[in-house]
């Protein structure tokens, strides 16, 4: 028996704090780029969604609808987008204000390397890295923060309909359950 039910605010703490861990390493211990970051937290988020999906599915006697999948790996991705957010909005404000420097830091990496891939022109890459920046340190207000959960939402939507046509399985109505017909008198 699990302490923590429903199935997806179990499997949403864990993505949370998987999350929070993947976080915490990337800023303080093995520094990746951008890019390396998305698709680890993506490759992560699939795990957590489709576990959560199967768990839900085992639940129901190996039966699992469209919409209880959706449902169950879309509130799964909420739960743990809202962890992390709440939890990076406290490390920031409370815990370690210099870590939004480190994160510009990233971000203007990451942009300058796209820039560069592309061969934009120095004088244009100087003005949009400018303006990057700029929006980047602007990007670190509790508000945006919270803002960034509405947006992760759609995302996190649109994977989860995704991963939630793969778990669906519909109950076989051609199948009896001798149990559940009654005696007969």
């Amino acid at each position: 028996m699990n302490l923590i039910q429903p199935i997806w605010l179990r499997y949403g703490l864990f993505y949370g704090l998987s999350s929070i861990l993947l976080s915490l390493f990337i800023y303080y211990g093995y520094s990746t780029g951008l890019g390396m970051q998305f698709w680890i937290g993506m490759a992560i988020m699939i795990l957590f969604l489709v576990f959560a999906g199967k768990a839900q599915k085992k639940e129901n006697n190996d039966v699992l609808t469209y919409g209880e999948a959706l449902k169950t790996t879309f509130l799964t991705g909420f739960t743990g987008t809202v962890i992390s957010v709440l939890f990076t909005i406290i490390w920031i404000n409370l815990v370690d204000p210099s870590l939004v420097e480190k994160m510009t830091e990233m971000a203007m990496e990451g942009a300058r390397s796209m820039m560069e891939m592309f061969n934009m022109p120095e004088d244009q890459m100087a003005a949009a890295m400018e303006k990057a920046e700029e929006e980047s340190l602007n990007a670190f207000t509790p508000l945006k923060q919270l803002l960034s959960i509405f947006q992760a939402s759609i995302f996190t939507i649109i994977i989860a309909a995704i991963i939630s046509i793969f778990l669906k399985k519909e109950e076989d109505i051609n199948k009896i359950d001798i149990n559940s017909l009654g005696n007969p008198s």
